[in-house]
């Protein structure tokens, strides 16, 4: 059995080769061959939580239990929020393939599912990022990183803002992209920019509210921070200017998604990335929000990606 620590996980999920594993993943969820569970949440100290995540591929003769605690003052301790593993076996036979580092894991499928959402809303609305499409970041810890690197893999030219309650973090991310040859720059107010930004991706640990201002018109909001119903990044108002122009990653968001349980919006009938709803999304000048909770498929997907085993069939 392979065992991939943080940095081996994370060299293995090269993104687009990630990217086209979350595709694969969803080409099998919808033909049947593929499927995960409702991850199990179960609370533990104060408010923390360790989340249980199985999933399986029939397909890829593969399944994946991804066991994730996370704790929200860790930080204030010296540790990281968020600690865990995924153990990969092969689905036929039980045997145990792979051990990957979970934070690893969760930020840069988490991220590579936005940035697919995002693809797919373009192609959707018939539409392509304009040469210097900008992109509003707030947040710049391991997701607002991820999320950087994920959009400039799939959008080459794209511009960033970045904005973080921790200037430092902001500062720190810039000049990484910087040594990269990405476009990034440190906003102060991230409500200034909000009229001017072509996709606007929320990082938070979603204790408050971050967009508090409505997107200009036609912009695609990724809000990822928040993953429980008590939890929600956007505002009530824009929220309500938002209405139901909504994608959902998996149909488990609209049970887990507070800035839909917090805003009264039934998730009945709101389309996911599992059943290809981002066709039914409305034309380029109306705002779209992609709610991300995140998935089992999505941590399979990755798992596929690291150990990089072949397929035997279609």
């Amino acid at each position: 059995m392979k065992i991939l620590d943080a940095q081996a996980t994370a060299l293995a999920l090269d993104w687009p080769a990630l990217v086209a594993a979350v595709e694969a993943v969803i080409r099998d969820s919808r033909s049947g061959q593929a499927s995960a569970p409702s991850r199990v949440g179960v609370p533990l100290d104060d408010d923390a939580v360790w989340l249980l995540m199985p999933a399986v591929s029939r397909a890829a003769d593969l399944a994946a239990c991804k066991l994730i605690t996370v704790h929200p003052g860790n930080p204030a301790r010296g540790l990281p929020t968020i600690q865990g593993d995924i153990l990969v076996i092969r689905s036929s036979t039980g045997q145990r393939l792979a051990l990957l580092d979970g934070p690893a894991v969760t930020a840069r499928r988490t991220a590579a599912v936005t940035a697919l959402a995002i693809r797919q809303i373009r192609q959707a609305r018939a539409t392509s990022p304009p040469a210097d499409a900008s992109c509003l970041i707030i947040d710049c810890g391991v997701q607002g990183r991820g999320h950087l690197h994920a959009l400039a893999a799939l959008f080459p030219g794209m511009r960033f803002l970045l904005c973080s309650r921790t200037p430092a973090s902001a500062q720190g991310l810039a000049a990484e992209a910087a040594g990269r040859g990405i476009d990034a720059r440190v906003v102060a107010d991230p409500d200034a920019e909000l009229a001017r930004a072509d996709i606007v991706v929320t990082c938070t640990d979603a204790r408050q509210v971050s967009v508090r201002r409505n997107p200009r018109a036609g912009a695609i909001v990724a809000a990822i921070g928040s993953f429980t119903p008590a939890m929600s990044e956007i505002a009530p108002g824009v929220m309500q200017a938002i209405g139901r122009n909504i994608l959902l990653d998996s149909p488990d968001a609209g049970h887990e998604a507070g800035e839909l349980i917090m805003n009264g919006v039934d998730p009945a009938g709101l389309p996911t990335l599992l059943d290809g709803g981002a066709g039914a999304l409305p034309a380029v000048d109306r705002t779209v929000l992609f709610k991300s909770c995140g998935n089992a498929l999505w941590d399979l997907a990755a798992a596929e990606a690291a150990i990089a085993r072949p397929r035997t069939g279609g």
